[in-house]
């Protein structure tokens, strides 16, 4: 499949879903938490896009998470974006699709604090024991 048929396919079942195209091989996708689960399932189990990793940001907006999806028949990654707010910070796991999700979600709680529903193991992935769970090293409140 080429780039503008993956794209017709996206936006056809997604249409009030904003796709960047931010360069030829990188696209973002602003997805509310909500819609999240649907959104990552559609990418990993029915369009065939290898989940690669999650990355998590806190910024002046809110907490921003973004899930790499690679669809390596044309070397292309699809991110969807989920923008937490700081003052409700949490989202859906995405472990019910694949388990492949949870130890980056781990991180990703662990370093920002941000509650995973319906991830299960929530310990210290990175940090030492004796580190306070409500010690999150990566928010900008930090320190």
């Amino acid at each position: 499949m080429k780039s503008k048929e993956l794209e017709k396919i996206i936006k056809k079942k997604f249409p009030d879903l904003n796709l960047v195209l931010y360069r030829k091989r990188r696209w973002y996708m602003d997805v509310p938490r909500e819609r999240l689960r649907e959104v990552a399932d559609f990418l990993f189990n029915e369009i065939g896009c290898r989940f690669s990793t999650a990355s998590g940001v806190d910024t002046p907006r809110g907490f921003e998470i973004l899930y790499h999806f690679s669809y390596d028949e044309i070397g292309l990654v699809v991110s969807p974006r989920v923008l937490i707010p700081k003052d409700d910070p949490w989202t859906f796991s995405l472990t019910p699709i694949a388990p492949c999700f949870e130890w980056i979600e781990r991180e990703i709680h662990e370093l920002l604090g941000i509650d995973f529903e319906g991830l299960r193991c929530k310990e210290h992935l990175l940090l030492a024991e004796e580190i306070p769970f409500d010690y999150n090293p990566l928010r900008r409140d930090h320190g």
